[in-house]
């Protein structure tokens, strides 16, 4: 089977989020299973100054509407040796930024896109993959093409188009006069397919032409089909694909998250020898300079200081947090109101507080090894990875049951033994008091405490797993399509 995967980022060329780990690590389990997978993505300035890309084709056009735009296709070696098919076109990808920069999107981010997506169809034709595997709304253009646009129908007619969505939030929604860029039929623009109430949902049109559509956990595929606020009005558009929609849960990569061979923490540890985490969580007090005191356990967060994460929820609750005598730690950035509150409370609780507004790889691991927990209470979480990294680390997780978090962690019956963290049923301030006072009491216990641990360490969620699930979704989805 060959497998072209399409999107925005890769891990760890360009990378804004998440994503860009699923789309470092899925090729590489892919190959593992015998597939001969590939990656088609943007030729970043930021990507090609990290490695070098030989010209594959050149003086190849599309329209972009009624103009024409040039581009070349480099072909270069990511991880692992995975080839990667490089849309090059300086003035949309020879940016500082992969979506925007300042804190701001690029005004023409559309008109990037979809010319990425009309680029990709190109590269597929060179590439003649199986299966085109786009994920989220930067791809989503693509899957549209090769079903509604009539050239391209016909070349791509025995190849399986397979969509991806990330996150629900992030549809690809514009305004209905930019329509023409896609080059399609007018009778496209439909409630059917790409229009939502009065503009282009790329999102939609990609989940409505697409073979298949998938998200990344069981739970969140539930919960978009079934739960308008966390679909963003999308999930009707979801239940109409029946069991054309799948969760498939994102795996973690254990090359990078693995306590025994991290070479950014303090001093290694396993699940046979976990006695070096205390040096890690000494480390990592002195580093922030906490005071050290045994019975206070430390709660490591590591987050886009957004809405979905939930972390006005701990606001809301942290003079009762701080009475439980928790000290937190927060690698965090984001909301300036929440960003202004936490630096607040830092300034009124110095023993118990610290916010670092930064993005540091680096901290994040000191974080995951030095915790004692982790808190990760989201509103609504597609996957999360960082629940996952947590349990690697024996870091047990404190998390609101939803989405991912919901798929990988259950909550600690001292009484059987059995969990792996503690899970918040509801979203509300109490239910993460009662979940945090679960956690303290547990931590001072060794023996249950060192249960907790190493169900943690039992956890398994390798991308081994989640490739086994693509392959054969994939395949599914050949037949049917050879049927058809």
């Amino acid at each position: 089977m060959k497998v072209a995967i399409v999107a925005a980022e890769i891990g760890p060329y360009a990378k804004a989020g998440g994503l860009a780990d699923v789309i470092g690590a899925l090729p590489q389990a892919l190959s593992r299973r015998g597939v001969q997978a590939c990656v088609i993505l943007p030729a970043y300035k930021m990507l090609l100054d990290k490695i070098r890309g030989e010209l594959l084709a050149e003086g190849l056009s599309v329209k972009l509407g009624a103009a024409p735009e040039k581009f070349r296709i480099l072909r270069a070696d990511g991880a692992a040796g995975v080839p990667l098919y490089l849309i090059d076109h300086p003035e949309f990808f020879g940016r500082n930024g992969i979506y925007g920069e300042n804190g701001g999107e690029y005004p023409d981010n559309l008109r990037r896109f979809i010319f990425f997506a009309r680029a990709a169809a190109a590269a597929v034709e060179i590439v003649r993959p199986d299966v085109v595997h786009a994920h989220d709304w930067h791809a989503a253009a693509l899957p549209v093409i090769m079903r509604a646009d009539t050239a391209l129908r016909e070349k791509f007619s025995t190849t399986v188009a397979a969509f991806t969505v990330h996150n629900a939030e992030y549809q690809g929604r514009f305004n209905a006069r930019d329509f023409p860029l896609l080059g399609l039929d007018k009778s496209w623009y439909s409630t059917e397919c790409l229009e939502f109430y009065g503009e282009v949902n790329l999102m939609k049109g990609a989940v409505v032409l697409a073979d298949g559509a998938s998200t990344v956990s069981p739970s969140y595929a539930y919960e978009v089909a079934h739960d308008p606020a966390i679909g963003y009005g999308l999930d009707g558009v979801f239940r109409a694909r029946g069991d054309n929609f799948i969760g498939i849960l994102n795996g973690a990569d254990y090359d990078e998250w693995d306590p025994a061979k991290d070479t950014l923490i303090t001093a290694r540890y396993s699940p046979q020898h976990p006695e070096s985490k205390q040096e890690c969580r000494r480390a990592l007090r002195e580093e922030l300079k906490l005071p050290h005191r045994n019975e206070t356990p430390v709660a490591g967060i590591v987050s886009r200081m957004a809405f979905q994460k939930g972390l006005d929820l701990i606001a809301d609750a942290i003079d009762a947090v701080v009475a439980l005598d928790v000290q937190i730690v927060m690698l965090s950035s984001g909301d300036p109101k929440l960003e202004r509150f936490f630096r607040d409370a830092q300034r009124r609780y110095p023993d118990s507080l610290r916010m670092v507004s930064a993005m540091d790889n680096s901290l994040a691991h000191r974080i995951q090894a030095g915790s004692d927990m982790f808190l990760m209470p989201s509103r609504f979480e597609p996957c999360g990875l960082t629940q996952m990294y947590a349990l690697k680390y024996g870091t047990p997780p404190v998390v609101h049951a939803t989405g991912g978090l919901k798929d990988t962690i259950t909550d600690f019956d001292p009484s059987s033994g059995r969990g792996n963290g503690f899970v918040l049923t509801d979203f509300r301030p109490e239910m993460l008091i009662g979940a945090l006072r679960r956690a303290v009491q547990t931590f001072r216990q060794p023996p249950l405490w060192r249960k907790l641990m190493d169900n943690c360490f039992a956890a398994d969620f390798s991308w081994d797993r989640a490739a086994r699930q693509y392959f054969d979704w994939f395949e599914r989805m050949r037949r049917e399509r050879a049927t058809a």
